[in-house]
């Protein structure tokens, strides 16, 4: 097949939607074919895990570090302490000045499904490892390195396609992830976001191995993989990742996974902040109870997503469950606590549900005033909230209900005052956060 025959193929067989299997596959080859495209003299030289960062300086620089003899070797070489690279001086390499900036491989990710971006999953991950592991620059000053592998369920009716993207990890990949993860020295955030059908084996091949990470302070483990927090000796943050997925929060076993997670922390004496979506069944008593047996020295926690089980709208004031006042008695055996995440206040069951969940009701100028009345019951709902927070724990420096912070000042006698965007000014608030100035929803509404 000629060249430009064959170039006009790939595309054109990517957007038949009838074949979207071979699209994972053929995706996989889109970066390489825009560099043969660019140069047809030769394959690109830069790694694809650093095209995958997507640092500033790669992207203004990518022409220019194509043309070079090696792009790999001038990137990744260890710079030599006493050079002037080190010094972050500009550097020439083929009669062009570039200066390799200090923070380039500061953040590293391996992920085959995110806008852009569709590759087979463990295949991606491996050719990702595989050009981190010969990158000793990159080893050696990663800072952050984020894990996505999504990994297509179903089976594919091409064999070909089956072997392109097989439903387990290869025992080599299982291996190369450990080897990566060790050499990355200065390691301080690891975000784990392995399929919860696939984690148990990546968690065999560390334990076999007795990984060690001693230089992650921050994880982010998705469902099912709290068996890293036993590898990271030096958390101090401990956040769930994931996403929607911990809202399915229940191993085969009938096992909660996010009870894991936190039974886990009994293993990380240094951990300042905890951070967790409640899941379904959301917070509850006895889930805050086990934080208070694991980690009772944590300073800073995060009880996202609601107290209790997600409540449908319906319009219609539930009052008081008293849910918010059982989970700050609790929260009372915390007594390094001085930051607080809450849900928001339609979720916390104080009696606001959150106003209509139909966005047609909000069009319209009628639509305005009727958004401006569920928005000050949501406020009013978060100062009943942070009347009970500061009741039960008057220890507390700052906390948060949804993404509005609270104001806690003291007085010369000790006395919290609480304060809020609106405090003193809900007229004027009410106006800011929900203009009178027309929108495209008033015009397209007006017309009907």
């Amino acid at each position: 097949m000629k060249l430009g025959a064959f170039l006009l193929l790939v595309p054109t067989t990517i957007a038949f939607p009838g074949l979207s299997s071979a699209q994972i596959w053929l995706a996989s080859f889109q970066q390489p074919l825009m560099n043969f495209i660019d140069n047809p003299i030769r394959r690109s030289t830069v790694p694809q895990f650093i095209l995958d960062a997507r640092h500033p300086w790669i992207l203004a620089n990518q022409r220019k570090l194509e043309r070079l003899p090696n792009a790999e070797a001038f990137l990744c070489s260890s710079p030599d302490p006493e050079s002037s690279e080190s010094r972050g001086i500009e550097t020439k390499a083929s009669e062009e000045e570039l200066q390799i900036p200090l923070d380039l491989f500061d953040k590293l990710e391996i992920n085959n499904n995110r806008a852009g971006i569709s590759r087979p999953g463990w295949p991606n991950a491996l050719e990702r490892l595989g050009e981190m592991e010969r990158c000793q620059r990159a080893l050696s000053q990663v800072k952050g390195l984020e894990v996505e592998i999504y990994v297509y369920q179903g089976k594919h009716p091409d064999t070909f396609l089956n072997l392109l993207e097989p439903s387990q990890p290869p025992e080599q990949l299982l291996t190369l992830f450990g080897d990566v993860l060790e050499s990355m020295t200065d390691l301080e955030t690891l975000k784990w976001g392995i399929r919860k059908e696939d984690t148990h084996l990546f968690e065999q091949a560390f334990k076999s191995r007795n990984l060690t990470l001693p230089s992650i302070k921050n994880l982010k483990p998705g469902p099912s993989s709290h068996y890293m927090v036993g590898i990271c000796p030096n958390l101090e943050w401990l956040e769930n990742g994931g996403g929607w997925t911990w809202y399915h929060g229940y191993m085969p076993d009938g096992r909660d996974w996010g009870l894991l997670l936190i039974q886990a922390a009994l293993t990380s004496p240094k951990l300042k902040r905890f951070a967790m979506v409640g899941g379904h069944n959301g917070w509850t008593p006895f889930l805050i109870s086990e934080i208070v047996k694991s980690m009772p020295q944590i300073e800073s926690l995060g009880l996202l997503g609601s107290l209790g089980p997600q409540t449908r709208y319906t319009g219609l004031s539930t009052g008081d469950s008293g849910k918010l006042k059982a989970v700050m008695e609790v929260l009372t055996g915390l007594e390094n606590l001085t930051h607080l995440d809450l849900p928001e206040s339609s979720s916390l069951d104080l009696g606001f549900t959150g106003g209509s969940g139909c966005g047609n009701a909000y069009f319209g100028k009628g639509g305005r005033i009727f958004l401006r009345e569920v928005t000050k019951n949501g406020a009013e709902a978060t100062e009943k909230g942070g009347d009970i927070v500061v009741a039960n724990l008057p220890h507390l420096t700052s906390f948060r209900i949804g993404r509005t912070c609270a104001n806690i000042t003291r007085n010369e006698e000790g006395v919290i005052n609480v304060t809020w965007p609106w405090t003193g000014r809900t007229d004027e608030w009410l106006m800011q956060v929900v203009p009178e100035k027309p929108d495209f929803y008033d015009v397209e509404y007006d017309r009907m």
